[in-house]
């Protein structure tokens, strides 16, 4: 609030707002942040990979995939294995390879805990490194 010392016989109290100090701390805030500012934009080096050229190489023929159709089917590739005989197929397969990596391919009707009991059953057979395949792979299709 602000008298008004003018001396007039109305002197009453003006309701005025004094900016001065808005205008000091504005002032004050804008310092801060041009000064904090730059600190803020300092980064690390990293060193970025060469761009890779993309090579169209066929994929590789030697892949194992366990599927589990809606009806509760097992397969490893095109081969039908009932689920007592999963462990030991597929441990006969890996046995001669040096990467114990498998896929899984389950269609979208199947139970989660049908999928899981697959997955252990594969997880036991010696399938070091399991890969979940996005989309179905019908191993009933030519």
């Amino acid at each position: 609030m602000a008298f008004d010392i003018s001396g007039s016989p109305s002197s009453a109290v003006r309701s005025e707002i004094n900016v001065t100090p808005l205008v000091d701390v504005v002032l004050v805030l804008l310092i801060i942040f041009m000064v904090v500012t730059p600190l803020l934009q300092m980064g690390y080096d990293v060193n970025v990979p060469p761009k890779a050229e993309a090579s169209n190489a066929p994929p590789p023929t030697d892949l194992v995939v366990v599927s589990l159709t809606a009806d509760k089917g097992i397969f490893i590739n095109k081969e039908n294995v009932p689920l007592e005989q999963l462990r030991f197929r597929l441990a006969e397969i890996l046995k001669n390879r040096s990467r114990g990596t498998v896929f899984f391919s389950a269609d979208d009707r199947v139970k989660y805990a049908d999928a899981v009991k697959v997955l252990d059953v594969m997880r036991a057979s010696g399938a070091k490194n399991l890969g979940i395949v996005e989309e179905f792979v019908d191993p009933t299709s030519h």
